[in-house]
């Protein structure tokens, strides 16, 4: 099942857009930063669907989700240490809301489903989940880190678990669908299609 019903407005083998590898290519990176650079620039690795904005975002199976809006205050920096989840590394950690938007993440027995671009408020003030917490990075640096999640909650499949945005790096309501092997994060060439995968 589909976490909503909408045309895919971009497909998972889709290039990044021209003006953003242009825009990223331009800047002075570190090497640490080259690499999360060639990281970037990438196929699509997810299917883009549009909707409605508010339109509720359905769990496309039975799993265990949370939501995560994670800031920062300048572009390029990530997150120094691992913020924990009931004491689980979210190895979503740095897909922040200045690109991302409001994060899903919901983890099945095998699977890890990532939709993304919701606004924080439609995630943390719709009484989806009872759990909201705050996280500081623990390290004094220049730009420090924080975010709002919540503690992950048991949903079956087609339960709402959130509403479509525009936040981010969007240009429309819609949901970005990633979908991963296990709990961890992949390159896109590893993930798999949602679009063939939910047929």
């Amino acid at each position: 099942m589909r976490p909503v019903d909408g045309p895919i407005t971009t497909d998972f083998f889709e290039p990044r857009s021209l003006a953003t590898v242009k825009k990223l290519k331009d800047l002075t990176l570190s090497p640490a930063e080259r690499q999360r650079l060639e990281d970037l620039l990438h196929d699509h690795g997810a299917v883009d669907l549009g909707t409605m904005q508010g339109t509720p975002i359905k769990a496309p199976e039975s799993g265990a989700v949370f939501a995560w809006c994670a800031y920062r205050t300048a572009a390029g920096i990530y997150w120094p240490d691992t913020p924990r989840i009931n004491g689980k590394s979210n190895t979503f950690r740095n897909y922040f809301y200045d690109t991302f938007g409001g994060v899903l993440i919901l983890h099945t027995d095998k699977l890890t489903h990532v939709i993304t671009h919701s606004y924080g408020n439609q995630l943390f003030n719709k009484d989806i989940f009872p759990d909201v917490r705050y996280h500081e990075e623990g390290k004094q640096t220049r730009f420090p880190l924080h975010a709002i999640y919540t503690t992950p909650i048991i949903v079956e499949r087609g339960d709402t678990i959130g509403y479509v945005g525009n936040q981010g790096q969007s240009t429309a309501p819609h949901v970005h669908w990633e979908i991963h092997h296990g709990r961890a994060w992949e390159r896109w060439e590893d993930r798999i299609n949602p679009a063939r995968w939910a047929g």
